[in-house]
């Protein structure tokens, strides 16, 4: 059974998947020194407010995923940070977490929400096109590779 509860995003539960999330992306990128980008990860104070959400979730009391929110424009939310353990995936967990996101985001009053994601997360780019996220740019650092990439979803 998965539980979703409101934590802060500097708890001890969403600093370990943080820890794990950027283990991933090290390894993925080959980058051994690679520091999070405020400008693509946020801070954690950026999912405090009324209109933003932090949302970790459990499965037999075990922090196994995360996910915030917050606003990126007028009307428009943005979804951060949002990742499911290794041994959790394949059951559901990150789609069950990005519908509560989008729940949210259409709580909080926005019309539509983005990402930004890169394509060396295959299973969350896979689960994005699922879920009905379309590709609205795509960024590059040098190279023709695109590093970043851009997804949004209308919610209204």
């Amino acid at each position: 059974m998965i539980e979703l509860r409101d934590e802060p995003a500097d708890g001890a539960a969403s600093r370990a998947l943080f820890d794990e999330y950027m283990g991933l992306v090290r390894a993925r990128s080959g980058i051994r020194d690679f520091a999070p980008d405020e400008r693509i990860f946020a801070t954690e104070d950026a999912f405090a407010g009324d209109d933003a959400a932090w949302i970790v979730a459990y499965v037999d009391d075990a922090p196994v995923g995360c996910g915030g929110l917050r606003t990126l424009a007028p009307a428009t939310g943005e979804i951060k940070r949002m990742f499911v353990s290794a041994p959790a995936r394949g059951r559901g967990l990150g789609r069950c977490l990005l519908r509560a996101l989008e729940a949210r985001a259409v709580a909080a009053g926005h019309a539509r929400v983005r990402l930004l994601t890169t394509p060396m997360l295959n299973e969350a780019c896979a689960l994005y096109a699922a879920e009905g996220y379309a590709e609205i740019e795509r960024l590059r650092r040098g190279g023709d590779d695109p590093v970043e990439i851009w997804l949004e979803k209308a919610l209204r």
